[in-house]
């Protein structure tokens, strides 16, 4: 183990090195507890979850552990949308979707707002500490 390693374990106190992956909209807070009272340290993906249910994950999370636990979010730089580029990848992609007969979408969105261009998610963060 590198010391980087040992001082990241050492800080966060588990007592076994297990790091749960924080996955949105997969992990729960009832998983990130589990994980945090069997030793490792548990985590949280709030990265899909708007404000208000971000918070009651932190909270339900905080209710079944009393150790520490990762809350994870998204952190990409923010798309720019380009519909000449966009236009061009529906139209390369068509072919895929209709061999599955699926039906392409009409335009291409972000799925996931990046928290450094979430001021709201950043305030509740700093709130919850």
């Amino acid at each position: 183990m590198s010391d980087r390693s040992a001082q990241l374990i050492d800080r966060l106190g588990p007592q076994t090195p297990i790091f749960q992956a924080p996955m949105a909209g997969v992990s729960t807070p009832q998983m990130a507890a589990a994980v945090t009272n069997a030793g490792g340290l548990g985590a949280i993906g709030i990265g899909a979850a708007k404000v208000e249910v971000a918070q009651a994950m932190i909270a339900k999370t905080r209710a079944a552990t009393d150790g520490p636990f990762n809350v994870n979010v998204f952190c990409h730089r923010p798309a720019v949308p380009s519909p000449e580029r966009e236009a061009e990848w529906l139209a390369r992609m068509a072919p895929l979707f209709a061999r599955f007969g699926a039906e392409p979408p009409r335009d291409l969105r972000e799925i996931y707002t990046s928290f450094a261009a979430d001021g709201a998610m950043q305030d509740m963060l700093c709130a919850q500490r």
